[in-house]
């Protein structure tokens, strides 16, 4: 799962289980690849859309975030390297290896070299059912960002508590500097949020290493049960450590961007409601969001995660769910539903809601924008092309007219010749 996805063409660009075929298309039309690392330069096939469905642009900001890996590795961060999986037996200090793909050649159309990214582990804490762990972003690479991830369920108990205390609503009295704000949670969020505060000083330790680190984006992440967590996490950060005087600092002599100290980022997969419509108005408000529920097409109608529909009542989901296409890369717009207690939900849970799903649709998803940011530089060539083309061909055009008007220059003058010569024949 934690493999470069250098080449894009139907034999070389696979899933993470062997014999999975990905595609990487853009609007359902079948485009040329690039010739990837077997040399194949096949069509790729349409994939099945949804009926008068376009894909939605993500605004700048993430698309930048896409392109330049940054959520992908806090993906990685979630999964591969969580608690759950590699991170159990890492150490602080320790780095995690990942490889990314880069943007193929404009000219040549072969695959660039991949990207080797190496993010440092600062700290880890927290207990099975909340597992945050703050990594360092390679900033040899160019990355300044402070990622907050949390990993997915660790205990099977974890799911009645989520269906008992989970879908009930409880008030959160938040101490904002003088000022107390009250977010309604879920009481089992509610309850893991206090120990991570209280017992763990998670927001103490956060703030400490922002401090450390201006300049630096603040990106919390996370899958599933991990988003719920990294996005109640993120607003009670927020809420707790906020600089009104915050802005988007533009790096000089660059297009990338970085966070003043009072932006909040968070990018999320598969999480389920965890609060009423006033709270996910007020982190709409207080954050960057991008919550992500992985989608599919069947029969002409997409599906999206059933687990994003979950709890029932008073319960909403964060404001700006994008659709995730598994089978694509493309994002959709996306209105959750209600909860349906039934096979068909079940099933779309089986086949959307882990995290493999999520990381096969995230890679073709990178691999997409990183095509769409080289075509303006390739049609920038062709347009070259084409002008060098018009110029030469007019430069002939030009000769050929003034070789037509010299050559009846030279017949006109003949004529003349010729005629005179008859005269003077006539004459003798």
């Amino acid at each position: 799962v934690n493999r470069c996805l250098s080449c894009c063409c139907p034999r070389c660009f696979r899933g993470s289980e062997p014999g999975e075929e990905g595609s990487s298309l853009r609007g359902g039309l079948a485009t040329p690849t690039s010739m990837g690392a077997c040399g194949s330069t096949e069509l790729r096939a349409p994939g099945q859309r949804a009926k008068q469905e376009a894909p939605t642009l993500l605004s700048a900001y993430w698309l930048r975030s896409l392109q330049e890996g940054r959520l992908n590795t806090a993906l990685l961060l979630s999964t591969v390297f969580s608690e759950k999986y590699s991170g159990r037996r890492m150490e602080v200090g320790e780095v995690a290896e990942i490889s990314l793909p880069t943007a193929s050649d404009p000219v040549t159309c072969e695959p660039g070299k991949p990207r080797q990214l190496r993010p440092k582990l600062l700290f880890r804490t927290g207990c099975l059912q909340a597992s945050p762990f703050l990594w360092l972003g390679d900033e040899e690479a160019g990355d300044a960002t402070l990622y907050v991830c949390f990993g997915p369920l660790r205990q099977k108990r974890q799911v009645m508590k989520i269906f008992s205390s989970g879908s009930t609503l409880q008030e959160d009295v938040v101490k904002c500097g003088d000022a107390t704000q009250v977010v309604r949670v879920s009481n089992y969020i509610k309850s893991l949020l206090d120990r991570l505060w209280a017992d763990d000083r998670l927001g103490e330790r956060l703030s400490a290493a922002v401090a450390e680190r201006p300049g630096h984006r603040v990106l919390f992440a996370g899958v599933s049960h991990g988003a719920v967590l990294a996005q109640a996490a993120a607003l009670r950060f927020k809420l707790t450590w906020s600089d009104p005087d915050a802005a988007m600092q533009t790096l000089s002599g660059t297009g990338q961007t970085r966070c003043a100290s009072g932006e909040v980022t968070v990018v999320s997969w598969n999480g389920y409601k965890w609060t009423d419509a006033q709270g996910a108005a007020l982190a709409g408000q207080q954050l960057r969001l991008l919550p992500v529920a992985l989608s599919m097409v069947e029969a002409g109608v997409r599906l999206v995660d059933s687990v994003v529909e979950y709890p029932a009542g008073e319960f909403e989901p964060m404001p700006g769910v994008t659709a995730l296409d598994r089978d694509t890369g493309d994002f959709f717009e996306c209105v959750v539903g209600k909860v349906h207690r039934n096979l068909e939900s079940m099933n779309r849970m089986r086949q959307l809601h882990f995290a493999q799903a999520v990381l096969k649709a995230m890679k073709m998803a990178m691999v997409a924008s990183l095509a769409d940011e080289v075509a303006e530089p390739r049609a920038v060539v062709e347009m070259m092309v084409q002008r060098s083309l018009s110029r030469r061909l007019s430069d002939i055009l030009t000769a050929e007219e003034s070789f037509m008007a010299i050559a009846a220059d030279v017949a006109t003058e003949d004529s003349d010749e010729s005629e005179e010569s008859s005269a003077a024949q006539g004459q003798r």
